[in-house]
């Protein structure tokens, strides 16, 4: 995964008024965590963006870097104003490039299950997001599932699901990812057919032995 530079700066104005001077000055608060003590950071807006919006997302190895000082880090949260939605504060989290990282990574399905395609199913999906345990080299952008071949009835778990090398699934492997079923109408239909079925099935059946009593009767009377 590509690194990104991202300049910081190392902020001393703390509490809600220097917050405020913090974020009309075109910059986002932040902390950086992970090492032997938090430090308060201040990014621009513009460029902490800017980052997110590449392929890695919020996954992205970014290289801070402030006065003589260097890390290595990853987006550990992001808060975001309730109305419009931009960025109020970012939690950032310190990690070496040779040691492993739980993280959350986003999962995409991909092509038009046979299921819903020919049967009317609906596709329904279960989890959002992965997480799993790598080097920060090896993190994947996105985990992907091709769900094409999923018929009524089917599922996919994350036994299911290949992942690259150097990469640890950390959810249960029967946690299901995404099922297709028959709308609920549908499925009340199916269930009363079946059971208009089986008495009709019955009364095939119980009718050769009634006949077969019948003709043990006539045969007495003969």
């Amino acid at each position: 995964m590509e690194t990104l530079q991202l300049n910081v700066k190392e902020r001393e104005a703390l509490g809600k008024s220097g917050v405020k001077k913090i974020r009309k000055g075109g910059f986002v608060p932040a902390i950086l965590y992970g090492g032997k003590s938090s430090i308060p950071l201040m990014i621009n807006s513009k460029e902490l963006i800017k980052a997110l919006e590449t392929a890695a997302g919020k996954n992205a190895i970014l290289n801070l870097k402030f006065g003589e000082r260097e890390y290595t880090a990853v987006v550990k949260d992001l808060q975001k104003h309730p109305l419009r939605r931009e960025i109020v504060h970012a939690d950032l989290m310190e990690v070496s490039m040779d040691r492993e990282i739980k993280i959350k990574v986003k999962l995409k399905l991909l092509g038009e299950p046979v299921g819903v395609k020919q049967k009317g199913g609906i596709l329904s999906q279960q989890m959002w997001e992965i997480r799993l345990s790598c080097l920060p080299a090896n993190i994947p952008n996105e985990i992907t599932v091709d769900v094409s071949n999923l018929d009524v009835g089917d599922a996919v778990h994350i036994r299911d699901i290949l992942t690259g090398e150097g990469i640890k699934m950390l959810e249960a492997p029967d946690a299901t990812v995404a099922s297709v079923k028959m709308p609920k109408a549908e499925e009340v239909k199916a269930e009363v057919a079946v059971a208009e079925a089986v008495p009709a099935e019955g009364a095939e059946a119980a009718a050769p032995a009634e006949e077969k009593a019948e003709t043990k009767e006539e045969k007495k009377g003969k």
